[in-house]
């Protein structure tokens, strides 16, 4: 077996002693929130893009054409320019922020911005003051992630493209040793006061997701494995999804608050130099992922095209995009893992999902012992394969070859970057419990089945109940009953068996009657249904 081949087929994957850069792409990281990683995505689809020479591409996804003629090519990375909005998010978070985050200057800047908004603040009804706390509380609202940090290091929901921000660190250690007596004086050396590439909190894990959907779509060899998803038609084809998805992307942008981001415009322009100054970057490149990686990434395409064509609530729709996005990383994870890992045997592997793994579900509550024990064996099995995946031998001997200053050790790989992220993600979804203390299983939530409807079921359609299950086990590997259940069983290495099957009542046929998804005809035949309408 040999490494894994990089999109794009860039050699910095050789450089790398990190298992995890090499085995999964550049990188999922432990550090990265669900909402961090929702926005870095989203960064890349709205912001000006380069592919070599080629750009700025501005519309979300390269065409065809520039992505097959970028695989041909090779070796170039996509380049990237999210906004710096210094002005918005001091005028929005420096109160949210912790204490002692704050230089001296960031103070003075803020009331500087304060002033200058109430000088240009009309009003009958209220003081420019009480309009300023006003608008200041309701973009504080949009905080996403990043409570205990700078306020600059924060991250804004993406409820609008003029939220989707760059990466801006406050170097501490640099102002402390050569404190800036003015704000522009930290402008003006502005690479010297912040960090705009270090990939802290946004850590590229939206990028590879990124990435993945382009190495997709200049690939050629989808049709097998989409037939062998029970899928047929035209609207399963590479151009059709491709379409599908710059279409969802652009309305998702078409229909976003105007009022809003004239608001943002106003706020950053109070003082257009700090704009100017701040934005004066050559961008972000990403770097890569598997090339082997097109069977999730074709799942995923097909899942987010879905929700993206439903006719919702635009926070809605980013919910289950960041539910999306977070899911895909877990799904990533186990499906190269299967690649890259000896642990399981060839029985095994022809019980799992079309990816070659499984994810065995119980209840959260009302369960069996049986139930349970099933449950916790089987994410042992997957925390088992991700490990072993990591220690590939090939991949092993080239990081070790790889000369480096720093050294990346087994606990490091495992806390950051292998089966506790996978764990720490798994919590996050809720769909890993339980959130402190041993045994950890899969369980079933509202959130996590309410994706799985609107996910593998086009908006507006239906499909058997038994036929659900096989979607969510071939997109997934979720099981949760009947035969999907048992060669879950059977790929953690149990004996086949029926303790583990629900006694009784069916806990997913109460979610989704209570979700109001199900409908019960009179021959017993049960329909789940999507009922959300097309909007496109």
């Amino acid at each position: 077996m040999t490494l894994p081949t990089p999109f794009p087929e860039t050699d910095d994957i050789y450089k790398t002693n990190n298992q995890a850069f090499i085995l999964f792409g550049s990188r999922f990281f432990a550090d990265q929130t669900v909402v961090e990683l929702l926005s870095e995505f989203l960064s890349v689809f709205f912001s000006p893009k380069w592919l070599g020479q080629q750009g700025p591409i501005t519309s979300p996804l390269p065409s065809l054409q520039e992505l097959n003629k970028w695989r041909s090519n090779g070796g170039s990375r996509l380049k990237y320019r999210p906004p710096i909005r210094l002005n918005l998010k001091l005028f929005a978070l420096l109160c949210a922020s912790p204490l002692d985050s704050r230089h001296q200057v960031h103070t003075d800047h803020y009331e500087y911005l304060v002033e200058k908004f109430a000088d240009q603040i009309q009003s009958d009804r209220r003081k420019p003051e009480e309009v300023k706390e006003w608008v200041e509380d309701f973009l504080m609202g949009f905080q996403g992630a990043g409570f205990d940090r700078t306020w600059c290091a924060q991250t804004l929901y993406p409820v609008t493209t003029t939220f989707l921000l760059q990466e801006t660190i406050w170097n501490h250690t640099e102002a402390r040793r050569n404190p800036a007596t003015t704000w522009l004086e930290s402008i003006y050396k502005f690479k010297t006061y912040y960090s705009v590439s270090r990939h802290r909190f946004l850590s590229r894990g939206g990028e590879l997701l990124y990435l993945q959907l382009c190495n997709l779509f200049a690939s050629k060899k989808v049709t097998e494995f989409v037939q062998r998803l029970g899928y047929f038609g035209e609207e399963y084809t590479l151009d059709s999804l491709h379409e599908c998805l710059q279409t969802g992307f652009q309305l998702l942008k078409d229909t976003e608050s105007t009022a809003l981001n004239k608001m943002v415009d106003f706020i950053e322009n109070l003082d257009h130099e700090t704009y100017l100054k701040a934005n004066e970057h050559d961008g972000l490149k990403c770097e890569w992922c598997p090339q082997e990686s097109w069977p999730e990434a074709y799942l995923f395409a097909l899942e987010i095209s879905r929700i993206l064509r439903a006719t919702m609530d635009p926070v809605e729709r980013l919910e289950l995009m960041q539910f999306g996005c977070a899911l895909q990383v877990l799904r990533s994870m186990c499906a190269q893992s299967v690649r890259y890992s000896s642990l399981l045997s060839r029985n095994s592997l022809t019980k799992g999902s079309a990816l070659g793994y499984a994810w065995l579900f119980s209840p959260k509550e009302g369960y069996s012992r049986q139930q349970r024990l099933a449950s916790c064996q089987n994410l042992s099995i997957v925390f088992r394969l991700i490990q072993s995946a990591l220690q590939n031998t090939d991949i092993v001997n080239h990081a070790r070859a790889v000369k480096s200053k720093r050294s990346v050790s087994d606990s490091k790989l495992d806390r950051d970057y292998g089966y506790k992220l996978f764990n720490l993600m798994g919590k996050r979804l809720d769909i890993i419990f339980p959130w402190r203390g041993a045994a950890p299983r899969f369980v079933l939530t509202d959130k996590l089945l309410r994706y799985l409807v609107l996910s593998v079921l086009e908006p507006g359609t239906s499909c058997t109940y038994d036929e659900f299950k096989r979607r969510i086990y071939s997109h997934h590997g979720i099981a949760v009953e009947g035969l999907e259940l048992e060669n879950a069983v059977i790929w953690s290495g149990l004996p086949a068996n029926t303790s583990v099957q629900p006694d009784g009542s069916s806990e997913l046929t109460e979610m989704l009657r209570a979700g109001g998804f199900l409908t019960e005809l009179s021959d017993g035949c049960s329909l789940v249904h999507n009922p959300f309408s097309a909007q496109f």
